[in-house]
């Protein structure tokens, strides 16, 4: 600190002079002596290169100059003051942001609820929600443009995230009401030969190993309408369009609407939590990030009865 530089101190003493008048008084609130306090003045005064005081009748009257300076103090205590509040906060988890990026079959179908449910208890947390396919989701992350971000596990390892696991879904067939195919208590490939079928996109995870089992099979399917999301595909099928396989927590959301059988063999996508590598996580997110992990595990126990 420059010598010329005003101490702590010595602002805490002209800002008690300021309001309670006198030396006396000031000191009495800072709990000092009254010639410390008159040395401390002397001090500033001289720094502040203008007189500040003027006696009367035993009183110290602010100068024009004092008023003008003693309000970038208010200003200096009042973000001092914000600056406690904000730590206070903090501590409660009341402030701080969340910008969250999700593939859309987890974003449009479980994460509204998850979010609502963490908004309801931290209403002063703003809360921005984007829904790109997840190749977008982890290039985001790795360039530290979102707080997480929830996608399909990439087998490409990137130095410029971090990776938690959050579900690991398994495939279901989504039948219309009444098709015959509600008949079954399983679905195999060789029993959607010749079915009307809603896919997904020809990049999407589970579409490819839809099409592997398929084609190992030898089945043909009339791929009437390709989708790119879950819930579009599950529209469909609630149209009675066509059969479609999807995963089992986009299918809770319509199981109401859709008829739901497990589909043989097995098949199953992780999903996972991303994170920007290297980059300290705030109160706010890690309490957001255990809120949706238990949350999700508890909607996949659910799910898993599909």
């Amino acid at each position: 600190m420059n010598e010329e530089d005003f101490k702590p101190r010595e602002i805490e003493v002209f800002a008690a002079i300021m309001t309670h008048g006198t030396t006396t008084r000031a000191a009495e609130a800072l709990e000092l002596t009254q010639p410390a306090v008159s040395k401390t003045l002397a001090r500033f005064q001289q720094k502040a290169g203008f007189e500040v005081f003027k006696k009367h009748r035993q009183r110290l009257v602010p100068t024009q100059e004092a008023h003008m300076l003693y309000a970038e103090v208010q200003r200096t205590y009042e973000s001092a003051r914000q600056i406690s509040r904000t730590a206070r906060d903090i501590r409660s988890l009341q402030n701080g942001r969340l910008n969250i990026c999700s593939l859309p079959a987890i974003g449009l179908t479980v994460l509204p609820g998850i979010v609502s449910e963490f908004s309801e208890a931290h209403p002063d947390v703003p809360i921005t929600i984007d829904i790109r396919a997840s190749a977008t989701v982890i290039e985001r992350a790795s360039r530290g443009q979102i707080d997480m971000g929830i996608a399909v596990t990439s087998m490409i390892e990137n130095s410029a995230v971090t990776r938690r696991l959050l579900a690991a879904t398994r495939a279901v067939c989504a039948i219309p009401k009444g098709h015959s195919l509600a008949a079954l208590d399983e679905i195999r490939p060789t029993d959607m030969e010749g079915m009307d079928f809603i896919s997904f996109g020809s990049t999407d995870p589970l579409r490819l190993q839809v099409d592997r089992v398929c084609e190992e099979a030898g089945v043909k399917r009339n791929m009437r309408i390709e989708c790119t999301l879950a819930s579009a595909c599950l529209q469909f099928v609630a149209e009675g369009a066509g059969i479609s396989v999807v995963d089992n927590i986009s299918a809770w959301k319509m199981r109401h609407a859709v008829e739901f059988r497990p589909f043989i063999p097995q098949l199953q996508i992780e999903l996972s939590l991303y994170r920007p590598w290297g980059t300290p996580q705030s109160a706010i997110c890690n309490a957001f990030t255990e809120h949706l992990v238990r949350r999700v595990k508890e909607i996949s126990r659910k799910a898993a009865g599909v």
